[in-house]
């Protein structure tokens, strides 16, 4: 009942705030056919990067199914829009998931059944626990075993290719809406249907990501610092790593509910110090169509814009991406 409650509240909030903002004044890029490397966003917390023969996405989310344009109470993955929007990914060989909220993860078994054939998942206890009911448990891959904690570093997992590797970090999901978090919790078994209501789909233990890709010999040419979620420090932060000292060339951001947790992203940045800032997670997805986005809902994009920047190194640069846009990483250095 407390949960019907809040989740109402949320509804009740977002009507009273009215429609979805209109992204007109933000400064977003819409960059296209762009060679790898490249990071190409998929809206919502979703990304395709490319690097060297290989690939990995994170999150992809298409469906955004609604109630008259509120926070749904049932959900179910729209294959038919999945299929028309998602682009070609039979290279992917990872999928990362930050956290098992719908929104991130309902539209993740398809994707994997179709359009990512050599893929495994990698994400939290509770997204394996969710996926088992539609995914075989060999493609499911527990990293919160073996997360990053702290300053001390976690397990490197690679890919087939070994052309790139990510290490999971504990992390938090930042409170949606006055200080409350909606859809919270934690499964501990196999389930044995994907859930159809929205409660169904708990946010288990939520997860950032280094992402680190890899020349022949195995050196680092570029980190990557991936959250789908807001967090407060040190949650989030990369850990120490031993005898590396290489830098983070890109950082991924979560706009969404940035201002319901202190210092976000001044302090990240501030540790990161990242060439490139992509903001993420930016627009509205209860029903929104990902080709005519709309920001999001009860929060200051612009703010958001405008502090990233201030907290970026001299010559850093901001992208603020439409869906399918492609940006070019930083030459290496």
């Amino acid at each position: 009942m407390f949960a019907v409650l809040r989740l109402a509240l949320l509804g009740g909030a977002l009507l009273l705030t009215g429609c979805a903002q209109n992204p007109a004044d933000l400064p977003l890029t819409r960059e296209q056919a762009v060679a790898p490397p490249s990071l190409q966003y998929l809206g919502v917390g979703g990304y395709l990067l490319r690097w060297q023969g290989e690939a990995i996405v994170m999150a992809p989310s298409f469906s955004n199914p609604a109630t008259l344009g509120q926070p749904p109470l049932m959900v179910e993955a729209d294959t038919a829009k999945i299929d028309e929007l998602m682009p070609e990914a039979a290279d992917v060989s990872m999928l990362l998931v930050g956290h098992a909220h719908y929104d991130h993860l309902l539209d993740v078994p398809h994707v994997l059944s179709k359009h990512t054939p050599k893929a495994k998942v990698y994400g939290s206890k509770t997204t394996g626990h969710i996926l088992a009911a539609a995914v075989k448990r060999e493609r499911i891959v527990d990293v919160e075993s073996q997360m990053a904690v702290g300053t001390s570093a976690g397990q490197w997992f690679y890919s087939p290719e070994k052309r790139v590797r990510i290490m999971a970090i504990k992390s938090e999901h930042a409170p949606h809406f006055m200080g409350i978090k909606f859809l919270t919790g934690e499964l501990n078994e196999d389930l044995t249907s994907l859930p159809k209501s929205v409660w169904g789909w708990p946010e288990g233990q939520t997860l950032a990501f280094l992402i680190d890709l890899l020349d022949e010999q195995g050196a680092v040419r570029y980190r990557i610092h991936y959250q789908d979620a807001a967090s407060t420090a040190p949650l989030g932060l990369p850990p120490l790593l031993a005898g590396d000292v290489k830098p983070v060339d890109v950082a991924i951001l979560c706009v969404g509910a940035w201002d319901q947790v202190p210092a976000y992203p001044q302090v990240l940045l501030k540790r990161l110090q990242p060439r490139l800032a992509v903001l993420g997670h930016w627009e509205d997805f209860f029903g929104n169509d990902p080709r005519q986005p709309q920001g999001l809902r009860l929060q200051d994009i612009q703010a958001m814009v405008r502090i990233t920047r201030e907290n970026l190194p001299e010559g850093g640069e901001l992208k603020l991406p439409v869906p399918f846009a492609q940006l070019a990483l930083p030459a290496p250095q």
